[in-house]
């Protein structure tokens, strides 16, 4: 019970960073190319993990091996598309509604686990049923015909990403040490990054100061402190409970975008936030109340 407590507390403390980074990816999409955000951002995560990954092999006395360093490369990929497709539309779509639209993985997880042999049940297809109107008031404006904007669907494919993301991790975690798998997906998701930024970005000096706090926010609070506590928080409850818990990222979305942007919704958009958060509580809830699993099970 104590563990459990403290992994949802940690878990909390996630989707407190989470929310609030998204307004900071906001201000700082007005500076850099999603490429060398990203790329500043995982680096510096990458950095604040390796002095604690190499304490922890030397007090194991057990070097990084190619079991632990594959799967981080492999979540350091996912991690790429699904960071510069949320990256690339936060500035238009705005720090509220991206993360209303990006809790959407929530749904989508159970789902997801469907095709590599887990099976769902009723509240997730009325998780699905509820999640559509949502998206059609954060997606389509009133009196207007049904249009997707470019952000939006970027960020709804983004949420696909997302929901690997915590598959994978799931599948991970307790195999691999949490600190190894955090400081490998971060650096093979900075040098992506860079690599993509040097190709497609150009990237000036003005650019990078006007950047300089959200970046630090991210690369530190979010990605570094954010993913570590992810991980040490996934390793003590149910992922279906994990999840559940990571979706009030989106409401720290909207507080920060209120408090930091002065970013408003009509009635409208917060009455979709309201019936996408019931739907990712209901896309849970057959987990939750059923028969406990094996400690790392899927979901």
């Amino acid at each position: 019970m104590k563990k459990e407590l403290s992994s949802a507390l940690l878990l909390f403390l996630t989707a407190a960073i989470w929310g609030f980074a998204m307004a900071f990816q906001r201000e700082g999409s007005r500076y850099l190319g999603p490429f060398a955000f990203n790329a500043c951002r995982f680096a510096l995560g990458a950095a604040a993990m390796l002095p604690l990954m190499l304490r922890e092999n030397r007090k194991t006395a057990s070097p990084l091996r190619s079991s632990e360093w594959l799967p981080g490369i492999l979540l350091g990929g996912v991690l790429f598309f699904a960071s510069l497709l949320q990256q690339t539309a936060v500035g238009d779509a705005g720090a509220g509604k991206a993360g209303f639209l990006t809790s959407l993985y929530v749904v989508l997880v159970p789902i997801l686990a469907m095709f590599i042999g887990k099976k769902t049940g009723l509240f997730t297809w009325l998780a699905l049923l509820l999640a559509i109107p949502a998206l059609y008031l954060l997606c389509v404006p009133r009196g207007e015909a049904f249009t997707l904007a470019p952000a939006d669907g970027l960020l709804l494919l983004g949420a696909v990403f997302w929901a690997l993301h915590i598959l994978c991790t799931d599948h991970f975690v307790g195999r691999v040490s949490a600190l190894k798998l955090c400081t490998v997906q971060f650096a093979a998701g900075a040098a992506m990054n860079f690599l993509c930024a040097a190709l497609f970005e150009t990237v000036t000096w003005q650019g990078l100061r006007g950047a300089l706090i959200p970046v630090l926010y991210c690369g530190v609070m979010s990605t570094g402190v954010g993913y570590l506590f992810q991980t040490l928080g996934q390793s003590g409850v149910r992922p279906a409970f994990a999840a559940l818990i990571l979706s009030l990222e989106s409401v720290f979305c909207v507080i920060a975008g209120a408090l930091m942007l002065g970013e408003r919704m009509d009635a409208r958009g917060y009455v979709g936030c309201a019936l996408m958060l019931l739907a990712v509580t209901l896309a849970q809830a057959g987990a939750l109340i059923g028969p406990r699993k094996e400690k790392h099970a899927h979901v």
